[in-house]
């Protein structure tokens, strides 16, 4: 079974961060093989890339802000049409591209769905303590077994 952790919330949370800032982590940490499509530089810019560690793929895909990024979802497949393992995206809370994966990435379909919910805050701090804890639980997320 595939697994979907879809960071969703309202324009201008930071999901589009906070994807790429796990992005980073697997890069550093695994140093994943694959063609990596993510300026390190700036991490607000939307990024696309599929990272393969050892035989685990994890596609990522941080544009979600309305329904047609949401469906490019779908173009995330290796070659041979296998799609990853794993995919970290977006999407904003309700509306069509929630509903799209909603209706494509659910257990019937073969995909555990995971749905992080980004809060916004005017707060400094709460925003701190939020992305501590989001980046804290894909991190958790993502660390376990090795694929059979």
């Amino acid at each position: 079974m595939r697994k979907i952790i879809v960071l969703r919330g309202k324009a201008n949370t930071g999901k589009t961060t906070k994807i790429n800032q796990i992005a980073q982590w697997i890069i550093t940490n695994y140093q994943p093989a694959g063609e990596i499509d993510l300026d390190l530089s700036d991490l607000t810019k939307d990024s696309k890339c599929v990272l393969v560690i050892n035989n685990i793929s994890i596609g990522i895909f941080s544009k979600g802000d309305v329904f047609w990024d949401v469906k490019n979802i779908d173009s995330l497949l290796l070659e041979g049409g296998t799609p990853p393992d794993i995919i970290i995206c977006s999407c904003r809370t309700r509306g069509k591209g929630y509903q799209h994966i909603v209706k494509n990435y659910n257990y019937s379909n073969g995909w555990l769905s995971a749905f992080v919910y980004v809060q916004e805050f005017s707060d400094i701090e709460a925003q701190v303590s939020r992305d501590s804890r989001i980046l804290n639980e894909i991190k958790t997320r993502l660390t376990g077994l090795q694929k059979l």
